[in-house]
């Protein structure tokens, strides 16, 4: 297992940085699963007077989707970006520069706790998990959201199979990224002391040139530099998954997303 020690670089350095096609792949993460995580947030329950912290904001679409829920409350956004924090606004929206894994939040300060796609990135995350647990007000929720790597094990097609997994041991290696940790989600929360502990895990097929699977290829085509110059992939299996990934004719299972969550 990568120790936080052996780590080559942090979130966003040159892995995730922000750039242009960031831009659009984040984007499209939003447009492809904002409707997931706002159907189990609006089941959850946003109180319209609650204060909320979204964590990782990116490009703020849950964000703005949580202030449009709590007319009468408050909507912290964070990101470690200020790029993406300045396109934060809104009368009941604040944008704030904010490491998770060491910049604190007094205890009690929220009512809803949400972050997507955040913990799985972080080599600490169970400390800082168990420190955002801290900062739920009694009666508040939080709720997180990971990809779940087992789909890409089964997939009949070789080259999605082993530009995916090979993907997924470069950002292990590289930031400490865990793509298979979040099944472990609802116990740990259940560990920290919360009660209502719950979970979900989805399964999508795409279709290659639709959205999810163009989510997928931005996300490899991000790191084609890193994975050919690491001998994680060659330049023809790039094109591989490439090719396969814009092919209307391929169809396979997505990562899986695990939704887990529990309330103080």
């Amino acid at each position: 297992m990568t120790t936080e020690t052996a780590l080559v670089e942090k979130y966003g350095e040159t892995l995730f940085a922000l750039d242009a096609p960031e831009r659009n792949r984040l984007t499209l993460l939003g447009e492809v699963f904002d409707p997931l995580s706002t159907a189990t947030l609006t089941r959850l329950g946003v109180g319209r007077s609650a204060r909320c912290l979204e964590v990782g904001a990116g490009t703020g679409s849950i964000a703005r989707w949580l202030a449009s829920q709590v007319p009468g409350g408050e909507v912290v956004a964070t990101d470690l970006n200020e790029a993406l924090l300045a396109r934060l606004t809104g009368p009941n929206l604040v944008p704030l520069r904010h490491d998770v894994t060491v910049d604190p939040f007094p205890e009690s300060s929220f009512d809803v706790i949400h972050a997507r796609f955040v913990l799985s990135h972080l080599p600490g995350r169970l400390d800082v998990l168990r420190r955002m647990s801290s900062w739920l007000r009694p009666g508040g929720f939080l709720m997180f959201e990971s990809f779940s790597w087992f789909p890409i094990d089964s997939s009949p097609h070789p080259a999605y199979r082993h530009a995916m997994q090979r993907w997924s041991e470069l950002i292990l290696s590289t930031i400490g990224t865990d793509s298979r940790w979040s099944r472990a989600l609802p116990t740990v929360l259940a560990e920290y002391g919360l009660a209502d502990v719950g979970a979900e895990t989805f399964t999508r097929h795409m279709r290659g040139g639709g959205p999810l699977a163009e989510f997928w290829w931005q996300t490899l085509r991000m790191s084609r530099r890193q994975l050919i110059d690491g001998g994680y992939l060659t330049t023809q299996q790039v094109l591989d998954v490439q090719r396969l990934l814009r092919d209307p004719g391929f169809w396979d299972l997505a990562p899986a997303v695990t939704q887990a969550w529990g309330r103080r």
